[in-house]
C-alpha cells in the first residue's frame, strides 16, 4: 500500500517516450527475454494507471507488431486506455491498438487446467433497455462452482468474440450455470450479431 502511495505518476507523453525508446527490445521479442522485459512495460504502465494491461501479437501484419493496451475489462479503467492510445506517437514498427479485439468466431481458450471450445457454451439473454446492454446466463457443459477456472476461460472467450470494449459497454450482468438441456438457449457464438444490434 505505502509503496503505491510514493510511485510517481507519469503522463501519456512519458510513456510512449519510454517506449519508444525501448521499442526495438519489444519488436524483437523472443522467450530469452519475456519475464524481464514484460515486468519492466508492466511497471511503466502501472505507473500510468494501476489498472491497466497489454499484449503483443505474435504474428507481424505488414511488418508491424500489434501492441494492444487492455484494461482487463475494468470499465472504470476503459477512459485511461482510450487517453493512452489516442496520444501514440506513430511507430514504425508498432500497431497501437486500444482494447483486446474480435478474433475468429470458433475458438478454443486454455486457461490455467481448462480447455472451453466455443461448441460448448451456450446463453439465455434479457434486455435492459434502460442501460441499453444484454444481461446474459452463460451455461457450460463441465462447469461446476468449484471450478472456477471455467469463468476465466469464458471471459476470455467473450472478450475474443465480441471485444473487450463491447463486453464491457453493451453486456451488463453476466451469470454462469453448469450447462442444461435449457429452454432457449443458444450457441455462445449467436450473441456477436445480438451485441451488433445493440
Amino acid at each position: 500500500m505505502l509503496k503505491n502511495l510514493f510511485r510517481k505518476k507519469i503522463t501519456e507523453k512519458e510513456f510512449w517516450s519510454w517506449f519508444e525508446k525501448n521499442s526495438e527490445d519489444y519488436f524483437r521479442l523472443d522467450e530469452n527475454n519475456y519475464d524481464l522485459l514484460f515486468n519492466k512495460l508492466g511497471l511503466q504502465l502501472s505507473k500510468y494507471h494501476k489498472d491497466l494491461t497489454f499484449e503483443f501479437s505474435v504474428e507481424m501484419n505488414q511488418g508491424k507488431r500489434e501492441f494492444i493496451i487492455s484494461a482487463d475489462g475494468m470499465v472504470s479503467a476503459f477512459p485511461a486506455v482510450i487517453k493512452l492510445v489516442e496520444e501514440a506517437p506513430s511507430f514504425e514498427k508498432f500497431t497501437i491498438v486500444s482494447f483486446r479485439q474480435r478474433q475468429n468466431s470458433e475458438q478454443e481458450i486454455h486457461f490455467d487446467d481448462v480447455v472451453l471450445d466455443t461448441k460448448d457454451v451456450f446463453f439465455t439473454y434479457r434486455e435492459d433497455k434502460q442501460l441499453n446492454c444484454l444481461d446474459i446466463v452463460i451455461y457450460i457443459k463441465g462447469y461446476t462452482e468449484e471450478n472456477d477456472q471455467f469463468i476465466g476461460a469464458a471471459f476470455i472467450m467473450l472478450d475474443s468474440l465480441i471485444g473487450e470494449y463491447d463486453v464491457g459497454v453493451k453486456l451488463g450482468e453476466i451469470t454462469f450455470e453448469p450447462y442444461q438441456e435449457k429452454q432457449g438457449a443458444q450457441p455462445i457464438l449467436h450473441l456477436v450479431s445480438l451485441v451488433d444490434k445493440l
